[in-house]
């Protein structure tokens, strides 16, 4: 199996009731993990239950297209080697 980084998009109600938008880069195996793991983030950062989280698309990236500062510095790790 490969690490894919699929970069999630969508929309979160804050507590003020507000919509935003968020995207997320997240390196999983499957679309499903990444969605989990997308869910967890915003949930345990923002405080907000699932059901106010609304994923617009989920799309598969080049690493190298990444924003995630961490995706960016595992691909420096493995042109190292």
């Amino acid at each position: 199996m490969e690490v894919k980084v699929y970069r999630i998009e969508g929309f979160m109600r804050l507590r003020t009731g507000n919509w935003a938008k968020f995207s997320m880069d997240i390196p999983a195996l499957k679309p499903e993990d990444a969605i989990e793991r997308a869910f967890s983030n915003i949930s345990g950062l923002h405080k907000i239950k699932r059901s106010h989280i609304r994923v617009k698309s989920i799309t598969v990236i080049n690493p190298h297209r990444s924003k995630n500062p961490l995706i960016k510095s595992l691909l420096e790790l493995k042109t190292v080697e």
